[in-house]
């Protein structure tokens, strides 16, 4: 039993650590919490969470099936689409007449409500079934080995997925609002902006290639 509640608190940690690796999950969460604060990474954060939790409970339960099927095509052409808006809202624009190259972008940004960055965090991630790929690929194994052991193990699985993926994002978020991280961001805002854009058109383009490969 020490073994699997070991197992739950390694799949946990390196849950947390992993969220810093380049994927659009993350750079739409930390765009979002040096532009908007805490409280706007914090909303994407928790719609990311919420669609990460639905992936985890599919793994867990159905395992790789989805992926099998002819169809899944079809949600990385949606995924890779709504990448590619992602990237066009977050590009920074200027508008005629004036020379402050984000009023446009800036402006839009203070009429996006919580409620709809959370929404938008839900699409980024529900929308991308390679995140259910790497959840597999951590979760899976464990399971298979103490699943059948102990009736507890897999939604104890699932739980601590969810748990350890809300508070990750919610600790970068957190830790993004350090001083010279958001004062370096509010300096460069128009060039960090549009690296984070060019990123997750990037990604959007490797989604694409993949549905047709």
């Amino acid at each position: 039993m020490l073994a699997a509640l070991l197992s739950l608190i390694t799949v946990s940690l390196f849950l947390v650590l992993s969220q810093l690796s380049p994927g659009p999950d993350v750079f739409f969460v930390f765009r979002t919490a040096l532009a908007r604060g805490f409280r706007g990474g914090a909303a994407v954060s928790s719609g990311i969470n919420a669609g990460f939790c639905i992936q985890a409970l599919i793994v867990c339960t159905a395992g790789q099936w989805v992926m099998q099927q002819s169809w899944s095509r079809w949600v990385l052409l949606a995924a890779a689409c709504w990448l590619l808006y992602l990237a066009w809202k977050i590009f920074p624009r200027r508008r005629s007449g004036t020379d402050d190259a984000t009023l446009d972008s800036r402006a839009e940004e203070e009429e996006t409500t919580l409620p709809r960055l959370v929404w938008q965090g839900f699409l980024c991630n529900i929308l991308n079934p390679k995140c259910g790929l790497f959840i597999a690929s951590i979760a899976l194994g464990p399971q298979n080995t103490y699943g059948d052991t102990y009736a507890w193990y897999t939604p104890a699985l699932i739980l601590s997925l969810a748990l350890s993926s809300q508070l990750g994002w919610m600790l970068w978020s957190a830790l993004l609002q350090w001083h010279p991280i958001r004062g370096f961001y509010l300096r460069h805002t128009a060039v960090i902006d549009a690296a984070f854009a060019l990123f997750l058109a990037l990604f959007a383009l490797l989604l694409a290639a993949d549905a047709w490969a």
